[in-house]
């Protein structure tokens, strides 16, 4: 039989890192994002508040694209891992103490550091997130476990999978703080409460303090967009329709 490993570890709330504006819509506002698609949310961020670049770099992606595992939308719980060959359990089970932090709604973030000698994610970490409110990941590397996560319906986003362990090669070092991840313009901070959006088309990330306005934004340009598309299906001149809907 293992040791017995004791819970040693600091609980810090993602919860109170969510602004009171919307805490406690987390799961309307992720329905409602969920109707959308990410470039239109970047569009809003670049266009409307001056904030491009707040998209991850291409190459991050659903396991399986659809309404059931190809779309996710909440806060950000974030988490950093570091490579390393230690086995030292205080460390080591870091993962396991941080889910006393997470709330309903949010979406796992992990900074692996570059590292690529092993999966830093799976499905029995994915089945007990679940439990603790988390309702998807977007790990900035790898999974292992693929094809249960995606029988399990748990979204996860990553860059590439593997067959390899994580203990000895890669652990969570820290969580709740703000990390890096690879951005389209370089590194992208995300700090823990920030919206996570992510489809077919990638990972944006919307600073947690315009969560609300940039959803209404987007659902405004939305609409406006399905009656531009039916004006052009329609036939009507292309400069007429922007000039009408401000939408092409």
């Amino acid at each position: 039989m293992s040791e017995k490993i004791e819970d040693i570890y600091e609980i810090r709330p993602l919860y109170d890192a969510c602004p009171e504006e919307w805490r406690d819509r987390i799961p309307e506002l992720a329905e409602r994002y969920k109707k959308l698609y990410t470039a239109l949310i970047y569009d809003i961020m670049a266009e409307q508040y001056g904030l491009p670049g707040r998209s991850m770099k291409p190459g991050i992606g659903p396991l399986e694209r659809g309404e059931r595992n190809g779309k996710l939308a909440g806060p950000a719980f974030t988490s950093r891992r570091c490579t390393t060959p230690s086995t030292d359990p205080a460390i080591h089970n870091i993962r396991l103490g941080q889910m006393k932090s997470m709330c309903p709604g949010c979406i796992f973030v992990s900074d692996v550091q570059g590292n690529r000698n092993c999966g830093q994610f799976g499905e029995i970490t994915a089945t007990a997130m679940r439990a603790a409110g988390c309702v998807g990941a977007v790990i900035d590397g790898s999974t292992r476990d693929s094809d249960y996560l995606i029988a399990m319906g748990f979204p996860t986003f990553v860059r590439w999978c593997s067959p390899v362990e994580g203990l000895t090669r890669s652990m969570i070092v820290d969580y709740m703080i703000p990390i890096y991840v690879d951005g389209v313009d370089g590194m992208l901070q995300i700090n823990p409460g920030d919206w996570i959006f992510g489809d077919g088309d990638g990972v944006v990330v919307v600073p947690k303090d315009i969560v609300v306005p940039v959803l209404e934004k987007a659902e405004k340009n939305f609409y406006d967009e399905k009656l531009s598309r039916r004006a052009m299906a329609e036939g009507m001149n292309p400069f007429e329709v922007y000039n009408k809907y401000g939408r092409f």
